[in-house]
Formats: C-alpha cells, structure tokens, sequence
C-alpha cells in the first residue's frame, strides 16, 4: 500500500515536472514566433474538446503557435505537454522502450533485409561483429577495411544527435582514429554502411540522407497512417535535423510533397536551396513505403504510436534507419500537416483518457 501510494507521488511529480517543462518552451516559441492571441470562443472550444477526455484547463499557447506556423486555427492541435506527459505513455510500453529501440537490435524485431547493414555493434561495452562476439582491436581491424561508415550511439538520442559519417580513405593510420573514435563512443554504439538514397531524394540536398518520418497508429484491425513529412538537411550537412538548419515539408497521401518547408525558427520555403520546387514533388516509392510500415508495425505490439524514419536507396528499396516509441517529435507534423490524430482524435484522446 505505502509503495503504491509512493510509486503514484514519483509519477505524478514527474510528469508536473515535464509539464512545467513544456510550459517554458511553449512560451519561449511564442515570444520568437509572436502568433496572435486567440480569441474567448476559440479559447473555449478548445478546453471544451480536451476536457471531455478529463484534461481539463488544457493551455491554449500551443494551439496559437500550431495556427500560426499551419495557417489555420484548428481545435484538434495536440500539445507537446499532452503528448508526451499522457498520450503516448497511455498508448506505448514506456518501461519498453528502451531496449526495443536499441538500434543494435531493430533487425530482431523487424527484418534484416529492410534496416542498414551492421558492420559492428557495441553493447553495453561488448563488441560483435556480424553477431559474433569478439574483441575492439578486432572490431577496429574489421572497420578498417572500409572506406567509410555511419556511427552512431545506439539508444537514448534524438534529433541526430551523435551521427557521424567518417571517411578512412585519405586516414593515414586507420587503427588509431577508429581507437580514437571507439574510446569517444565508449558503448553502446552502432557501425553501419554508408547508405546512398535515391538520386530523386538526393535532388532536394545530395548530402544529406533525407528521410521520410512518418507516425503510425495500430488499432485492433488495421495500421493507420496519421502523418508523413520530409526533413532535408542543409547543403553541405550530413544529417538533416531541424538543429543543424535543415528543413520539414509535409507529405500529403498521393506521396507528393506540399507547397512550403518550414524550418526551426518557423520560417517558410518554397523551394530548396538549388533551387527545387516543393509543391508536388514526388516522393519515391511512396506506395511501398506506406505498405511497409503497415506490415512492420504489426511486429510491435506494445506500441500503438510508432513514428518512423525511412530511407530510399539508389535501388529503389526501402530501408528503416531506425523506429521511435517515446519522444517521437511531433511539431513537424502538426505545423506542416495539421493536427496530429485526424479522423482518429477522438479514438486516441478516449484511449488516453485521464
């Protein structure tokens, strides 16, 4: 009885914590995007619609930047602080997530042929190569070999944090910079190839992989697409996070993409920087890639919102970088497409009712 009434205090005083969070960083949004103050009738509906789900006093502040950013007030925005305070702890195993999106084990649960190849993988401090346990100087003999690899941490990273693409083609002493880099890494990391995208892809910025994100939702009968954007890097970058200046341009259901791409600070384009035009650009393999994640997302049961990040390769196949489960990002979506859920709001607030 106490360790329950214990247990309800550490939740609950973590998830005011996290509240307060987005509270501040709603509020720093706003003072840089300056979005207009909604009115008394709006500021009612929307605390009316989220109230019905017993989340009373709901903050209107996302919802003025989500208008702004979309060109449109819609009662339906979801709030970070809602999101990731109770609808995405409601819906997914959180005390999971951890391990199944270990990238070191995303071919466990999906299938090998569909993810990037593995040269090496480090976990928990134990060095594999292509499964099989060995030692790092083995590892390093193994990397060395290659002219270039993506590394990587393997859990607990968003936004690209700690994607490195390295070149050993002009590395005089390869064993050295790989100890050198292995020792930075310390564990649980992942060495994998290099991938080349699709040169439709490589048409919005060559050197960046820019992949496909896209939130899908699993119900008892069928998988369901909600959302789906691009992110493209910004020339000369290798990753494409809004961080290092790269861009989101929503995804409409035909698979081309829409008229303007919006960066960090909010900010409209459209085109990208050589000059691509956005509006109906098509994305490759758009039909394969929706069936895709269809397919796979049945393979994680525990997870009923899965936001995934695809890649398309100069051969016209799919790959999975890697699959999220908490901590999705979701603001791309929403200042690009709309509101998050769609048709499936109602369904998904009754699911995350408090």
């Amino acid at each position: 009885m106490i360790f329950t009434t214990l247990r309800k205090i550490a939740v609950y005083t973590k998830i005011k914590r996290l509240e307060y969070g987005y509270t501040k960083k709603i509020s720093k949004l706003n003072a840089d995007t300056k979005p207009a103050y909604l009115d008394k009738k709006t500021k009612n509906q929307i605390k009316a619609k989220y109230a019905q789900y017993g989340f009373k006093n709901v903050s209107v502040e996302w919802h003025r930047f989500f208008g702004q950013l979309y060109n449109k007030m819609c009662i339906d925005f979801i709030p970070e602080s809602l999101f990731y305070c109770y609808i995405e702890p409601a819906l997914n195993k959180t005390d999971l997530f951890k391990a199944w999106e270990d990238k070191n084990l995303i071919e466990k649960f999906l299938t090998p042929e569909i993810t990037p190849k593995t040269y090496v993988k480090n976990c928990n401090g134990f060095y594999y190569i292509n499964d099989n346990p060995d030692s790092k100087e083995a590892a390093i003999k193994y990397v060395s070999q290659l002219d270039n690899f993506v590394i990587k941490p393997s859990m607990g990273t968003y936004g690209g944090e700690g994607v490195k693409k390295i070149e050993l083609s002009n590395s005089k002493d390869r064993f050295e910079l790989l100890d050198s880099i292995f020792t930075e890494y310390s564990k649980d990391f992942t060495v994998q190839e290099v991938l080349k995208q699709s040169p439709k892809l490589a048409e919005l910025n060559p050197t960046s992989i820019n992949t496909v994100r896209i939130i899908s939702y699993l119900r008892p009968s069928e998988t369901v697409i909600l959302s789906g954007i691009i992110r493209i890097g910004k020339s000369g970058v290798f990753t494409d996070n809004f961080a290092l200046g790269g861009v989101v341009c929503g995804i409409d259901k035909t698979g081309k993409l829409k008229k303007y791409a919006v960066d960090k600070y909010g900010f409209e384009t459209t085109e990208t920087e050589s000059g691509v035009i956005f509006d109906g650009f098509p994305i490759p393999e758009y039909n394969k890639i929706v069936e895709t994640i269809k397919n796979l997302h049945t393979k994680l049961p525990y997870f009923k919102l899965v936001s995934w990040d695809i890649m398309v390769n100069e051969k016209s196949e799919v790959k999975i970088i890697e699959y999220n489960t908490f901590g999705q990002g979701i603001n791309g979506h929403q200042i690009t497409n709309g509101p998050l859920f769609g048709d499936y709001f109602d369904e998904i607030l009754e699911l995350s009712r408090r």
